[in-house]
């Protein structure tokens, strides 16, 4: 054989029995570090489960205040009668009556100034239409059907301070309404608004 093919061929066969000898050493090493961490979870585990099963003891700093608990209902009878303060309603500690009225509830509505609607925090600004036939309705066509009780006797203070506009504050709802008037018959508005409503 020649020279170069001898040294070659032994060349090829010490790679052979190096990448043999490196595969079998790596899976040997590998598979002792991978049967390491197997042991190391299932010990992990084990000891997770142990206290389980032994009895838990809790330990009470002080004995004597040891009591259940009331229920909710109780414990609300018990704040409101130990002075219960509505934090709420307050600013820095002074009682907030300038920027929001006391709300009694059932109180009537009450007609407002123009520059009043919307003012108060918490109330939600709405608009209604009153139309020539006497309905009362949203801008979506909704009719109000208990007048009385949303804007109160409202519609006889047309003119107050707008010719075609009353403003209605309703504390018991914590809405601020804006009625406007129009000269069409609610069927004639009715036929303006798109038909998939």
């Amino acid at each position: 054989m020649n020279c170069k093919t001898s040294a070659m061929l032994g060349f090829l066969t010490g790679i052979a029995l190096g990448g043999i000898a490196t595969w079998y050493y790596s899976k040997e090493k590998y598979t002792f570090i991978a049967e390491q961490e197997i042991a190391s979870v299932k010990e992990a585990y084990s000891k997770r489960e142990q206290p389980a099963t032994e009895p838990q003891t809790t330990t009470v700093l002080n004995p004597g205040k040891v009591q259940d608990k009331p229920s909710i209902s109780e414990y609300a009878k018990r704040v409101q009668g130990e002075g219960y303060t509505e934090y709420s309603t307050t600013v820095a500690g002074k009682a907030a009556e300038k920027e929001t009225p006391q709300i009694s509830p059932g109180e009537a509505p009450y007609t407002i100034s123009p520059d009043e609607f919307g003012e108060l925090d918490g109330y939600t600004p709405v608009s209604l239409t009153y139309f020539a036939d006497g309905v009362l309705s949203d801008e979506y066509g909704t009719v109000i059907d208990d007048v009385e009780e949303i804007i109160g006797d409202g519609l006889s203070h047309f003119g107050e301070y707008e010719e075609d506009a009353v403003f209605v504050r309703n504390d018991a709802k914590r809405c601020d309404y804006e009625i406007l008037q129009d000269l069409r018959t609610f069927d004639e508005f009715l036929k303006t608004l798109p038909p998939n409503r």
